[in-house]
């Protein structure tokens, strides 16, 4: 067991880039009735040398995020934090391969950067999630810690891939909207004609032709049902319904 942490070699960073990558996001609108698909107006669009310096980014980020295969770079960066809790205290090195063995089991899927940052926090005691620094860390709560100080690194390659995968459009120019608004002000200035030559009636109109046929209804049906002809009655409305079917395409 190794109790020497292991250089943490970085790739090389590119910080103008990624302090673009909030505000691309934000431009951004959401498809609609496609959650998952993002469009932008052209001008706020990133050109093809951001895309470029985009994809660097993610691909740096999809490196840090891959499950670490060095089981030594593990064991160091976890005995360097339980140096100063019961490691050492009375446990023999097969005790305290065991318990090493514990956390790298805990550990096994995560990537070395989640790692190597969730045991420099509990040095510090700056934890992201509730920890009591008179107790060591479980292997639980480490494999934890380090999966909560992944959540901004796999939030940022998620909002590349959006600016990246954005459908770009052109939005309406100024000359477009003022068509729209001709096209929709001589509709309504046309006063509502049905037909040429033919203006559509008037509500008024309208509400007294409904009265009209209501007051006919009532005049034939009181005079049907005076004369004792119900089953008339019954006929002619069955007339009336099979010649409005007829009617309806």
């Amino acid at each position: 067991m190794s109790s020497r942490l292991p250089s943490m070699r970085t790739l090389p960073t590119l910080n103008p880039v990624e302090a673009k990558i909030s505000a691309l996001h934000g431009k951004l609108a959401p498809v609609d009735g496609q959650p998952t698909r993002f469009c932008v107006p052209r001008a706020m669009a990133a050109t093809t040398a951001e895309r470029r310096a985009l994809s660097d980014v993610a691909e740096r980020l999809r490196a840090e995020l891959a499950p670490s295969q060095r089981r030594d770079h593990v064991d160091a960066m976890v005995s360097r934090v339980l140096l100063g809790f019961e490691q050492g205290r009375g446990r023999g090195a097969e005790e305290e391969e065991v318990l090493i063995s514990e956390y790298i089991s805990a550990l096994k899927d995560l990537p070395l950067a989640g790692i190597h940052g969730a045991a420099e926090r509990f040095r510090s005691g700056t934890t992201l999630l509730p920890w009591s620094r008179r107790w060591r860390p479980s292997p639980a709560e480490f494999a934890a810690e380090a999966r909560e100080g992944l959540i901004p690194k796999r939030a940022k390659l998620v909002h590349i891939r959006q600016i990246i995968e954005a459908e770009v459009y052109e939005p309406p120019s100024d000359e477009d909207r003022a068509k729209v608004q001709a096209a929709a002000a001589a509709w309504l200035n046309r006063g509502g004609e049905t037909e040429p030559g033919r203006p559509s009636p008037s509500p008024e109109a309208l509400a007294a032709a409904r009265e009209d046929a209501l007051h006919e209804m009532g005049a034939r049906f009181r005079e049907t049902a005076a004369g004792g002809h119900l089953a008339q009655l019954a006929a002619r409305l069955d007339a009336k319904a099979s010649a409005h079917r007829e009617q309806v395409p």
